[in-house]
């Protein structure tokens, strides 16, 4: 069933690859690109406005590495302290009480 789902990314990726193309080709106007003391060559329109398109694709790809780590260490940590906390509670009423396993406790249902 993946692959059925990956078929329309496709198609709608050549779709976007033929408008690109269809942009940067009726944008043939050459501009130069000043950054402070430097500039480029002369570049045509279209060209400067997919390569930066690109270039934020990357810098927002590498942003949301940094977060979706960011949180799965988070997460580790999390279940290290409920782990913890866990061994904590078992070893103190080990002798007054059984304990409840959170693994063996049933679903109320509510949150399913």
């Amino acid at each position: 069933m993946t692959g059925l789902k990956i078929i329309p990314a496709f198609f709608l990726l050549m779709v976007l690859t033929y408008f690109g193309i269809q942009f940067v080709e009726a944008n043939r106007d050459e501009v130069m690109v000043t950054v402070g003391s430097w500039q480029s060559r002369p570049l045509a329109l279209g060209f400067v406005v997919i390569t930066s398109f690109f270039l934020g694709m990357v810098f927002s790809a590498a942003l949301s590495i940094s977060e979706v780590l960011r949180l799965h260490l988070n997460n580790h940590r999390m279940k290290r302290k409920i782990a913890e906390l866990q061994n904590f509670a078992n070893s103190s009423t080990a002798g007054t009480q059984p304990a409840t396993d959170i693994s063996s406790a049933k679903p109320s249902g509510r949150f399913n």
